[in-house]
């Protein structure tokens, strides 16, 4: 049942949605707020280069198999700035170190699934460009795989990027996650959390900042190619209550294994996205923001997010909990 306030059109642009939240929900953490996010969230160009995390038989095989390595790697057909436009809030990171000796120079670090797609440096640029436009918007950045880090290009450089990159932006103060609501992140003028999943031993060079967020995500997946099977595992884990303490992940999207891609190495994710995404959407109309409830979510991602997945998470805000 939708509460008295003011909700927005349901086909409308969630440009700056976090800013036209009811004013009630300024001071709740963004563990309990329904936020869109993506799968793979980068992966929505790649280059025809082999990255550390593609299978080594699919390596040797990559000049002849290249468009079908690329339709099962793509996840998403809108950039950073079109996704954040229609309204996604979080991002689901991989990086590996930059290979290219002549390249590293420019972002010692690239996004990587499967194949390389592009420098992280500039991917980061493009998503605090629109947070300059926009200053009441949040996002939250998930880096939870690492490919061939080393002493000179690991996580303290990695992180030191992504600080140099938004500077006062970036949430370093709130003691935990459950600090970081709208009203605090706005009164701080900052707008980036940083979610990483490691160690933070392995992070010294940062750990003198609070707000550094280690491993507070949880994000169970199903990996599964059955769209059936998928919301039976999402509706298991939302029967009971799951801690705010963290951010926690609704994985929408499928996962083919080899035997379905051997049996149809034409098709894509796309076409995987084309299946799930409607039943995704449907599947939200009956759940309500919050971990904390019983159906309720807190980030959901999938796979080709549109603008209809994006305002069927958010409308999520505008729903009365019971």
């Amino acid at each position: 049942m939708a509460s008295s306030f003011n909700m927005p059109d349901s086909h409308s642009n969630h440009t700056e949605w976090m800013r036209n939240l009811p004013e009630y929900l300024h001071n709740v953490p963004v563990t309990k707020l329904a936020l869109p996010g993506t799968h793979d969230s980068f992966a929505f160009r790649l280059t025809s280069q082999p990255g550390p995390d593609l299978a080594p038989v699919l390596r040797r095989l990559r000049i002849f198999i290249h468009p079908i390595i690329k339709n099962w790697s793509v996840t998403q057909d809108k950039s950073f700035t079109e996704q954040l436009r229609i309204g996604i809030r979080y991002f689901d990171l991989r990086v590996c170190c930059t290979r290219d000796k002549h390249a590293y120079s420019r972002s010692p670090f690239q996004f990587t699934h499967g194949l390389l797609g592009d420098f992280v440096r500039e991917s980061l640029e493009e998503i605090n460009e629109f947070l300059n436009k926009h200053s009441k918007e949040i996002v939250l950045l998930d880096f939870n795989h690492f490919y061939d880090f080393n002493d000179q290009c690991g996580h303290d450089q990695l992180i030191h990027l992504i600080h140099a990159v938004f500077g006062k932006k970036l949430c370093t103060t709130a003691p935990t996650i459950r600090d970081c609501t709208l009203n605090y992140l706005w009164n701080h003028k900052q707008q980036v959390i940083l979610l990483y999943e490691q160690d933070p031993g392995q992070c010294s060079g940062y750990m003198n900042c609070i707000g550094h967020f280690f491993k507070v995500c949880q994000s169970p997946w199903a990996n599964t190619a059955r769209v059936d099977d998928l919301f039976l595992f999402l509706d298991d884990k939302i029967t009971t209550s799951r801690p705010t303490t963290c951010i926690n992940v609704v994985q929408g999207q499928l996962t083919p294994d080899n035997a379905s891609i051997q049996r149809n190495p034409f098709g894509s994710l796309r076409a995987y996205a084309r299946e799930s995404n409607p039943r995704l959407i449907e599947w939200l109309s009956y759940r309500q923001r919050d971990p904390s409830l019983v159906n309720g979510v807190n980030v959901v991602i999938c796979d080709f997010a549109d603008q209809a997945f994006a305002n069927a998470v958010i409308m999520l805000n505008y729903k009365v909990s019971r």
